[in-house]
């Protein structure tokens, strides 16, 4: 057997020889070859590295990740199913409360808060976790501890924090830290823990600088409603992660999950009146995919890279076809050379073995070349598709290399096959006979057969890149009925200035009456979301039960309907959105609109407003 290994070895590496003489001598073939291949390879290498690390790569250290799941929330609003992933912190206690599918179940909240002294803090990534969060990984802390369940309890949780491993590095260069104070946001901390190397949490960006109890999380962002953040269903801020249970499918944990929204919705509904019918709105939960792009009601940006994947794709496939027609080519002008190989005595088994090294050393080759294709294509990639902080770099990443390499193997194993059996067949004495001048003009159909396909596919691949561009052409030529381009998105950040209520409206009508006054604006106005984004809320008018007020715009983005209910307070109802100080109001159904102050009358007795906006 050592024998027998040792001529295997001796053969391969004659072959090996040979094949680099071989490719030596053609250089412009080789260069061809290589530089088609590495173009499939790196796109489609850059295109499903983004896709595992979007939409499916489970998170460092997650224990057991086949078993852990994201909690998606659904219901029926104006006809269409609307997907949260962010829900109110009362509606995580009562999945938790009414479901019994799981293990472990814990709430996160990713923001950006100033971390560090108020003059010098830096706007960085910290995640709110309940204790429950580290039950999911197997990881332990560098040092210190994790914050356990007393830290992170109702009403407000403690100011303690657990530092990233990058930001203890940086920041403290790997000093003991243990029990110094860190300003977070608003809140001064105490450091009492520091994650291990390479932990991010469930970050799918920017690595968190630190980790807060989701119940002190609500404090440090400085929302007016923080001290009834357990109990109120009016803010959406946190995320849902769960363990099933050993035995608990998928669809089971769904339907636990979807009876247990039920009991949620109609507990919301003892709240607001305003909430309709579970029997109206259907509300259903669903355990997906850990990463939201990868989960349902994904954005546009999933599906656009998906869409790019297909066409990455099919530039392999033509790839390979090109690179099949060159080999094949190359044999036509090597059958007389083959055929004196075979008279001579060559098996045919080597012969076939001397074709695969070739064909292996190109794909290397080709592979090589498709790691520097695919890191131009990243930085593309990064800017479309990746939140801040986030690498796609393919070359320093194990998973793209080993996408690479499966590329690189699938395509030298298509691309031999052809050629090598193309090689092989025919009349030995004719190909003798026939000398130099039969490679290099006999007609092969194999080869217009190719010919063919690379045509037909790089038709379809023209005709959807014209469409794709003629579609986006439209997309950005299509009127929205405002300009958005001289228009600025403001967002005010008060790095853990502590206000009262009439401190920070004071404070907001100054920054207002301060941007109205600045040279060359001429309209300012404070928004509750961006223009045409989705905006459903209820709007409480004092003094009075249930009135409410909610804005909706379909997909048109043109038509804003507002519905009033309730006790109906005395007097005019006015509506002002600051929209209407840039987009003029075409027309006004259930009301009347002054272009003077901007506002919109409602009609004594109407229960629905639509406003038409200027197209």
């Amino acid at each position: 057997m050592p024998g027998q290994l040792s001529v295997v070895v001796d053969h391969l590496l004659q072959d090996l020889r040979y094949t680099a003489r071989s490719l030596r001598r053609s250089v412009a073939f080789t260069a061809t070859v290589v530089l088609t291949l590495g173009l499939g390879i790196g796109a489609n290498t850059a295109m499903f590295s983004a896709i595992d690390q979007l939409m499916f790569r489970p998170f460092p250290y997650l224990r057991d990740p086949g078993r852990v799941q994201r909690v998606y929330l659904q219901f029926k609003g104006g006809g269409d199913i609307i997907t949260e992933t962010l829900y109110p912190y009362a509606r995580y206690v009562d999945l938790r409360r009414w479901t019994s599918s799981f293990d472990q179940a814990a709430a996160v909240v990713d923001w950006r808060l100033a971390v560090g002294p108020s003059e010098n803090g830096r706007e960085l990534a910290v995640e709110g976790v309940s204790a429950s969060f580290f039950d999911l990984f197997n990881a332990r802390p560098t040092l210190g501890r994790f914050f356990d369940a007393t830290e992170d309890a109702v009403p407000r949780g403690a100011n303690v924090t657990i530092l990233g491993y990058g930001y203890w590095q940086s920041e403290f260069g790997g000093r003991n830290v243990i029990g110094r104070t860190l300003q977070v946001g608003p809140l001064l901390t105490t450091i009492v823990g520091v994650a291990p190397k390479g932990f991010v949490g469930v970050a799918g960006g920017e690595a968190p600088a630190a980790f807060l109890p989701v119940t002190a999380m609500a404090f440090a962002l400085n929302q007016g409603d923080a001290a009834k953040f357990a109990w109120s269903y009016h803010w959406d801020w946190i995320s849902m992660f769960v363990r099933r249970k050993a035995g608990v499918g998928a669809a089971a944990a769904s339907a636990d999950l979807t009876q247990g929204f039920v009991h949620s919705w109609n507990a919301q509904r003892l709240q607001d009146a305003w909430v309709r019918p579970d029997s109206v709105a259907h509300p259903r939960a669903i355990a997906g995919a850990l990463r939201a792009a990868g989960g349902p009601g994904a954005g546009l940006e999933s599906s656009t890279l998906l869409w790019v994947s297909g066409v990455a794709v099919i530039v392999l496939i033509i790839a390979c076809a090109n690179v099949t027609n060159l080999m094949v080519a190359r044999v036509l002008r090597r059958r007389r050379e083959i055929a004196v190989r075979l008279a001579l005595g060559v098996g045919r088994q080597r012969l076939v073995r001397q074709f695969l090294v070739e064909h292996a050393l190109l794909a290397l080759l080709g592979c090589l070349a498709g790691l520097v294709v695919a890191q131009l294509v990243t930085f593309a990639l990064q800017s479309l598709f990746v939140r801040e902080g986030a690498s796609l770099g393919p070359v320093t990443d194990w998973h793209a290399l080993t996408i690479a390499a499966a590329f690189a193997l699938g395509a030298g194993l298509v691309t031999s096959v052809g050629p090598t059996l193309f090689a092989l067949r025919g009349d030995l004495s004719a190909s003798l006979r026939a000398g130099m001048r039969e490679g290099a003009y006999r007609r092969s159909r194999t080869r217009s057969a190719l010919l063919v396909i690379q045509s037909a596919l790089s038709v379809v691949l023209l005709a959807g890149a014209g469409l794709f561009v003629r579609s986006l052409g439209n997309v950005r030529a299509q009127h929205l009925g405002w300009d958005p381009t001289p228009v600025l998105i403001v967002t005010p950040n008060y790095r853990g200035l502590q206000l009262d209520s009439a401190a920070h409206t004071a404070l907001r009508a100054r920054l207002l009456e301060s941007a109205q006054h600045i040279p060359g604006v001429e309209h300012a106005a404070r928004i509750n979301g961006l223009p045409f984004g989705t905006s459903t809320y209820p709007l409480v008018v004092p003094g009075t039960y249930g009135v409410s007020l909610a804005v909706t715009k379909p997909s048109t983005g043109r038509v804003i309907t507002v519905t009033l209910s309730g006790t109906r307070p005395a007097g005019a109802v006015l509506i002002q959105l600051p929209i209407f100080n840039t987009v003029a109001v075409s027309t006004v159904a259930g009301g009347t609109y002054n272009a003077t102050t901007h506002t919109v009358t409602a009609t004594s007795g109407a229960t629905t407003v639509t406003i038409t906006l200027a197209g």
